[in-house]
Order: structure tokens, then C-alpha cells, then sequence
């Protein structure tokens, strides 16, 4: 569980949230949801613990998030950047397997390990290109193997920023369709702008609006015209909803 309490983040004199409470279970499938610039990715990040918070509490599991140690907290949060070019030079396999190294400060290497990268690869259809060089791929295979190295990584907590940019649309719905069914057993947070996806797949949904006023609940509750317009900033057709579903 993530326990947000009077959350409050600034990025130099900019206020992007102010006094955030929010409960995020487990079993919950959550959107983030807004503008360019309303704060989405800084919010992840700080979920993550990549970006300090300047007033408030974030507990994760109990334990405050700050006091969580690098290492236990990759075995408890796993987290998808938006796409960059990978500096790496490896294989496909060898870079997923990378998702595996918040777990070998425990244990060596095991049979575990092998077969959260295979069931990986082959959940992200990557079979066929395990063995090629990550600088030989494509930029749509890359975000694939991005997603599959999170998989590996087995952590309660997925956060994943833009997942479904550059895939094609018939693996987006693959995608909405694997997270949905892992957030059962774990906590899945997304940023994402495809309205479609959140309404048909989330359980949950978080709108950052301007002024730092976000609104959040049931998919069901908050996915509304009314909102959405707050969102966007625009007056949306009447029969919006209805064609965005």
C-alpha cells in the first residue's frame, strides 16, 4: 500500500501539488492523468522515491518512503521512464536480465531469476529477438524490452510513465490487458493520455487540474465529461464520451 499524506511538491518556486492525500492499494490499477506540465512524471518520480518531497508523507507499506534504502526499495517499486535511447550495448535477454539485480545483493543468480526474464520475453513477444543487439532495434521493440525488464523485476509496485508510447495499437491493448490482470496481486500506476485505455481498463483514476487541485477515485467517478473538460481546459463535444469509449 502507498500511504500519501499532505503531500506537497515543488520544482524551484513552482508549486506542482499541495496537501495530496491519497491511499494507492493493492489490487488497484491507477491512471495519472493531466496537461503537459500539471506534474504527472514529478509525481511518479517522487512516488518512486527518485524526487525528494518538500512537505508530507509518503509510507510505503508503513515504512516512510525517505528512509527506505536504494536497494529495498527497487525490490519493492519497479519504474518505467518515458522512452530514451539506450546507451547500452547488449542483448535483448542481457538487458532484461538486468531488471533482476535489486534481488542478487540476497541470493545468487538462480532459477528464479531465469525464469522471470524468460516469462518476460515471452510475455512482450520478444523471443525472436532476445539475442540481437539493443542498439539493432527498433524504437517500439526498445519500449518492449523497457516493459519486460520491469516485468522481470517482480516488484510489488509498478510505475510505469507513457507505456504505451510507440507501441502499435494492437499492443496496447495486449499491454492494458497484462497490467489489469497483474494488478490483482500487485499495485500498477500509469501515466498515460489515452483516455480510452484508463476508462476501460483502470480501476482507479488521479487528475492533476491547474492549480493544483487534483481529483481522484473510481474510474467509474471520476472519468466524467465534467472532469474531463476541467482536465483539458476546453468545452468537449456533447457526445464526447461516448466516441472516446
Amino acid at each position: 500500500m502507498i500511504n500519501i499524506k499532505n503531500l506537497s511538491v515543488k520544482i524551484e518556486d513552482n508549486a506542482l501539488l499541495s496537501g495530496l492525500n491519497l491511499e494507492i492499494k493493492q489490487g488497484e490499477f491507477w491512471a495519472i492523468l493531466g496537461k503537459n506540465g500539471t506534474g504527472k512524471t514529478t509525481l511518479l518520480q517522487t512516488l518512486a522515491g527518485f524526487l525528494k518531497y518538500n512537505t508530507g508523507s509518503i509510507q510505503i507499506n508503513g515504512q516512510e518512503l525517505s528512509n527506505i534504502n536504494i536497494l529495498s526499495r527497487a525490490q519493492d517499486i519497479s519504474y518505467l521512464p518515458q522512452l530514451l535511447e539506450s546507451s547500452l550495448n547488449c542483448t535483448v535477454k542481457q538487458s532484461i536480465s538486468y531488471g533482476r539485480y535489486p534481488w542478487h545483493k540476497i541470493k545468487k543468480e538462480s532459477d528464479e531469476d531465469n525464469l522471470q526474464i524468460e516469462s518476460a520475453i515471452q510475455i512482450m513477444d520478444l523471443t525472436e529477438i532476445k539475442n540481437k543487439n539493443i542498439q539493432e532495434i527498433s524504437g517500439g521493440e526498445l519500449r518492449k524490452v523497457e516493459i519486460a525488464t520491469v516485468l522481470a523485476q517482480d516488484s510489488k509496485i509498478m510505475m510505469l510513465d507513457e507505456p504505451l508510447n510507440h507501441l502499435d495499437v494492437s499492443y496496447r491493448f495486449i499491454l492494458m490487458k497484462l497490467l489489469k490482470k497483474l494488478s490483482q496481486n500487485k499495485t500498477v500506476i500509469i501515466i498515460t493520455h489515452d483516455i480510452q485505455y484508463v476508462s476501460e481498463y483502470c480501476t482507479h483514476a488521479l487528475m492533476l487540474l491547474d492549480k493544483n487541485q487534483p481529483i481522484f477515485g473510481k474510474t467509474s467517478d471520476i472519468m466524467t465529461q465534467n472532469n474531463l473538460t476541467k482536465m483539458l481546459g476546453i468545452s468537449l463535444p456533447s457526445n464526447f464520451m461516448e466516441k472516446a469509449l
